[in-house]
């Protein structure tokens, strides 16, 4: 009976060690994995960059400028706005508002400004003023042959049309915008001290955690040995 008290004590001292090396090992591996990797909260996304400084005047747009974003500056030319159908959005059936944009050395381009369901016609019209337009590059065309307002755009070397992600000031109603995803960029990864040092932290306490588990089978195992050497004390 004396021996089974020590041996229970040793057998959850050692449970316990296993579990903390455990926790630790994971730990520090998955700080490891951390040492090298983009920045947290990193943009992928390069900023938004002038119309006319990405897209030459006379040639045609570079391959890297597709979904890029791009700001100009310019009013719409309302009377050849096109509202197109034909697309879907989350399973619902919606048309694209597609209005040409006209810069001030007379460029023009197509701006998809947003989208309209069912029976919300009067969201479309645009501003009457100047605006400051960022927009996503998307390659192809956007409106079908023989609609009037792809007439006589001329969009300098951009083979496409682009897609509105913000405006300023707004349009004089609520336009929902179109979905546009960014260009599939990764951002290099980068050596972050922190994580190293927490690396070395976590592995660490593992060490420490074995040292101390096995301190203590050391020391249970002297006390025992101590404790049967010693001379049993005289019956009264």
């Amino acid at each position: 009976m004396s021996d089974e008290r020590p041996a229970r004590n040793s057998l959850m001292w050692t449970l316990t060690a296993l579990g903390m090396v455990v926790a630790f090992l994971l730990l520090g591996r998955w700080q490891l994995s951390r040492v090298y990797r983009p920045v947290d909260g990193y943009s992928a996304e390069p900023a938004a960059v002038p119309f006319a400084d990405l897209i030459p005047s006379n040639g045609a747009a570079p391959a890297t400028a597709d979904s890029r974003q791009v700001s100009l500056t310019g009013h719409y030319v309302a009377d050849r706005q096109a509202v197109v159908p034909g697309h879907t959005l989350s399973g619902q059936a919606v048309s694209w508002v597609v209005t040409p944009l006209r810069t001030h050395d007379g460029t023009e381009v197509l701006v998809v400004r947003g989208w309209l369901g069912p029976g919300s016609q009067a969201l479309a019209v645009p501003p009457a003023g100047s605006v400051v337009v960022t927009a996503r590059i998307e390659p192809g065309t956007v409106l079908p042959s023989g609609v009037v307002g792809a007439a006589g755009v001329s969009t300098r070397g951009l083979s496409g049309y682009l897609i509105r992600t913000a405006q300023a000031p707004p349009d004089p109603l609520s336009l929902q915008p179109v979905p546009a995803a960014p260009p599939h960029t990764r951002a290099a990864a980068e050596f972050h001290l922190q994580n190293a040092i927490y690396v070395v932290q976590w592995f660490l306490l593992a060490v420490i955690a074995v040292v101390a588990w096995w301190r203590f089978l050391r020391a249970s195992r002297e006390w025992r040995a101590e404790e049967a050497r010693a001379p049993l004390e005289p019956v009264a």
